[in-house]
């Protein structure tokens, strides 16, 4: 394979008008100039990029370029010389067998505003594209970038911008491996693919943020290819992608996601069915044959939502159901950072499928008289009393912990949930999410080796109308209805004593 040519940039002159905005440059001129600083600053050379235009008849370097970065716009889709030149950079990478290479395509589709790219050129219609626009907010109108340096371009466009150079990047660096045949492109493992679901528009800079952690250690993303828009084409591709992972994420927020043809639910609902039968159908294998199958779920909503349709929350609802019936399912409400801890804990660690080596108390009583005595971090002076009283009574009283490291935090809580008789869960200035997630996390109890049911289960609020509706036929004690007093826990006590 003779490559002339390390990157070709082809756009049509119209997208290259003074946009304004503090710059009397050309949108592609701004892209060209923002793409080579990072791509230095990523390979630490100054790239060699081309650019072509409509007016060009450079198609010898079409065919002898390494990548080709292409700004698709209504006036280049449909200019008869600029889509040869992409067909013709096709083709020839087709050739060698080099069109995708390790997941990544050398065909790099940029959109700076929405069109049916598909329409245009089918036949790549399953290489990702990167969309180099943002949707207002407001309006749910798409928009360009016309101003780069701004809050929302610093998240968007540079992240997109960011992501694009790395996989630029890990392209040249394999026609580079290839070309001087220092090794062999290895096939990743289950062990190191990740699904990461689609997202509703309000989620997409939070996507691309996990996305690019992931690729950054060393993880395959899927999926890897953009997906039809029929659903009868879009199930049997997302099964397949599931496959060959070892863990899904999914992030939801307020957007429920668009409808794919011939479908009733948006492609962030049918991800996430998919993969929710995909958990069970591995959960009833290993249960059945004793397999030791490693696949997990992570479902992470946004702490911010705030305009949630009912569609909407009927669909959040459904999933925090469906997921606590599962020991592999978890369904977080925690800050983006946090859910990246725990994706390196799942992932490199071994999370639930390998037991966390930490220095736990092991002096624990043999009565059967271990409370642990749950509550957020903005009620622990309020949840004195209650420590207090049982401590007095006769009870050994552990409690949730909130200094030291989020991944020791967690396991202690599951540490704690596995080995104590009784669970008292203290609701006072909390969210409604964060009993929600306690409570899951009782049903889950077993998940995390507990061996016999608890005797008793509680929750004391000051006001019980909060949570009357969550506990249903859960048997959980429901206590308090003002202020502590310590009779209101007694029925709580009598159960532990039967």
């Amino acid at each position: 394979m003779n490559i002339e040519q390390e990157i070709l940039l082809a756009y049509h002159t119209a997208d290259d008008q003074p946009i304004g905005g503090g710059s009397s440059k050309g949108w592609v001129t701004n892209f060209y100039k923002f793409l080579t600083t990072l791509l230095e600053q990523v390979s630490g050379k100054q790239p060699n990029i081309k650019m072509v235009s409509e007016n060009d008849s450079h198609v010898d370097l079409y065919s002898s370029s390494g990548v080709l970065v292409s700004i698709l716009s209504k006036d280049f889709l449909n200019n008869p010389t600029l889509i040869n030149g992409v067909n013709l950079f096709a083709s020839s990478s087709k050739e060698n067998s080099t069109l995708s290479m390790g997941g990544l395509s050398r065909l790099f589709k940029v959109i700076k505003f929405p069109i049916d790219v598909d329409n245009f050129l089918p036949e790549y219609s399953d290489i990702l594209s990167y969309d180099f626009f943002h949707i207002d907010p407001l309006t749910g109108e798409p928009q360009e970038f016309k101003r780069f340096f701004g809050n929302e371009a610093e998240r968007s466009y540079w992240m997109k911008m960011v992501d694009m150079s790395y996989d630029i990047y890990q392209i040249q660096t394999k026609l580079e491996e290839l070309g001087t045949k220092k090794k062999e492109e290895k096939e990743v493992g289950k062990e190191k693919t990740i699904y990461l679901a689609n997202s509703g528009v309000d989620m997409i800079i939070q996507r691309d943020t996990v996305k690019r952690e992931l690729i950054r250690h060393g993880y395959r993303v899927l999926p890897d290819q953009s997906l039809p828009k029929d659903v009868h084409a879009l199930e049997p591709i997302i099964k397949q992608d599931l496959d060959r992972c070892c863990l899904s994420i999914h992030l939801v927020g307020e957007d429920y996601g668009y409808k794919p043809a011939g479908s009733e639910l948006s492609v962030v609902d049918i991800q996430n069915q998919i993969a929710s039968k995909h958990t069970h159908d591995i959960h009833d294998y290993n249960v059945k044959h004793g397999g030791g199958e490693k696949f997990s779920r992570l479902i992470w909503l946004s702490p911010d939502l705030k305009n949630v349709s009912e569609r909407q929350k009927i669909f959040i609802e459904d999933l925090k159901s469906d997921a606590a019936s599962l020991d592999e399912a978890e369904v977080l409400q925690i800050p983006l950072q946090e859910l990246k801890s725990i994706i390196r804990e799942e992932l490199v660690t071994g999370g639930r499928f390998k037991a966390k080596e930490i220095e736990v108390d092991e002096q624990l009583p043999e009565d059967g008289n271990l409370i642990y005595l749950i509550c957020d971090q903005m009620d622990t002076e309020a949840v004195k009393p209650v420590m207090d009283c049982l401590k007095d009574k006769g009870f050994s009283v552990v409690t949730s912990m909130f200094e030291g490291d989020l991944m020791d935090l967690r396991y202690l809580h599951q540490e704690n949930l596995r080995r104590c008789d009784a669970s008292l869960i203290y609701f006072g200035k909390s969210s409604p999410e964060w009993i929600r997630t306690k409570m899951q996390d009782l049903l889950k109890a077993p998940g995390f080796g507990r061996t016999k049911p608890m005797k008793a289960t509680a929750i004391f609020t000051e006001d019980n109308s909060k949570v009357d509706n969550l506990v249903n036929n859960s048997g959980t004690l429901v206590l308090g209805d003002g202020s502590f007093e310590p009779k209101k826990i007694e029925p709580f006590l009598a159960k532990l004593q039967d």
